[in-house]
């Protein structure tokens, strides 16, 4: 049986939620952890639309990139929007997981994942993450359970470096302890020193899955006391942040490009500012609302700046830099988020239906 619970962790250990920036809202945000799900719908937005694709289609899940609730409620009444839809879904029975600015910023996330489709090379983020959330967790294990310690560990989330999971490293050595009255030790004699062989294991965990990898790290572990170290890391996340900067395969123009995101992103409705004569071999997107990010693309050496919404002065100060710069749309930019995260879940939870919600640009 897979549980809401169960599909929050798999979604989590992809697009962590302590990368999520801090006015966001991720995570479940309507439901009950416990319940079963067979039947999962995943959407841009939690919209009347998706909601009965999710009736229609006995999905007990509603998974979003775009969160349906930003600001706490004072009323939970029928007002047309977003309390309406809150009802909606409790009425249907419906849970609702978020995955926004976490999926983002993932190293393998909603931003990698456009820039693949464009077609975009050894790829780095353009904001890289600034948070430094990374804990070093070490424990000491008899060598004959390392291996079941250290799988408790990777499938708490612990372990992942990038694309790579199950990230560890071990070395021998000799543990030595003496049981105290009381105790009742997995090996050794009360009273006397002990000399026991043991593996040191050690990985990295994120802050906010501290807690749920020591208690299965202890779960998993024959010890009736642990020893073990918890470390804070300089590390800022590998991989992680907003936006993405990466090279074309051939160089083109800033007008041709404009035209081959235009079919990539299945949209016609997109704009350039700037010089469409302009050579373009290395490019930097942010799908969504991404406008206030052009300094950065400039300064990191890009030859173009491709992202959902720009403002008017981002524009202008495009024009004035000859710098071209392609508002894409917000909804074709992360549209792809529904298809990212479908695929996550088809990997992770073989047995689970996943449906891919039918939706449209709301500027048409």
């Amino acid at each position: 049986m897979i549980t809401v619970r169960d599909i929050a962790r798999i979604l989590d250990r992809f697009a962590p939620s302590a990368l999520a920036e801090s006015w966001d809202n991720v995570g479940l945000l309507v439901g009950d952890p416990a319940q079963a799900v067979e039947t999962v719908l995943v959407a841009l937005d939690c919209t009347p639309g998706a909601l009965a694709q999710a009736a229609d289609a006995g999905a007990s899940l509603l998974v979003t990139h775009h969160p349906l609730i930003f600001s706490p409620f004072k009323r939970v009444m029928e007002d047309g929007g977003t309390a309406t839809l809150a009802r909606a879904l409790i009425r249907q029975d419906c849970n609702l997981i978020a995955v926004h600015t976490n999926l983002d910023s993932a190293p393998a996330g909603l931003n990698t994942h456009v820039a693949g489709l464009l077609g975009l090379r050894d790829t780095r983020p353009l904001i890289p993450s600034a948070a430094r959330p990374l804990l070093k967790l070490v424990v000491y294990v008899p060598e004959a359970h390392a291996d079941a310690v250290r799988a408790a560990l990777a499938g708490a989330g612990a372990g992942q470096i990038g694309n790579y999971s199950e990230c560890t490293f071990s070395a021998r050595g000799v543990g030595t302890f003496r049981p105290e009255e009381g105790t009742t030790p997995f090996v050794g004699t009360r009273g006397q020193l002990e000399r026991v062989e043991e593996t040191r294991l050690e990985t990295v965990v994120p802050k906010a899955r501290l807690g749920g990898a020591i208690a299965a790290m202890l779960a998993a572990h024959p010890y009736e006391e642990v020893a073990y170290d918890v470390l804070p890391l300089e590390n800022a996340w590998p991989g992680a942040g907003l936006g993405r900067v990466g090279t074309l395969a051939e160089p083109t123009t800033a007008g041709a490009f404009l035209e081959h995101a235009g079919t990539v992103l299945r949209t016609a409705r997109l704009s350039l500012a700037g010089p469409a004569d302009r050579p373009v071999r290395t490019v930097a997107l942010c799908t969504g609302s991404g406008g206030d990010f052009l300094e950065a693309a400039i300064g990191v050496g890009a030859d173009l700046y491709l992202t959902g919404e720009v403002k008017h002065h981002h524009a202008l100060l495009a024009r004035q830099r000859g710098f071209p710069i392609i508002d894409a749309g917000h909804y074709p930019t992360e549209r792809p988020a529904a298809d990212l995260l479908a695929d996550v879940l088809r990997r992770d939870c073989p047995d689970l239906r996943v449906l891919v919600a039918a939706e449209r640009d709301p500027w048409g």
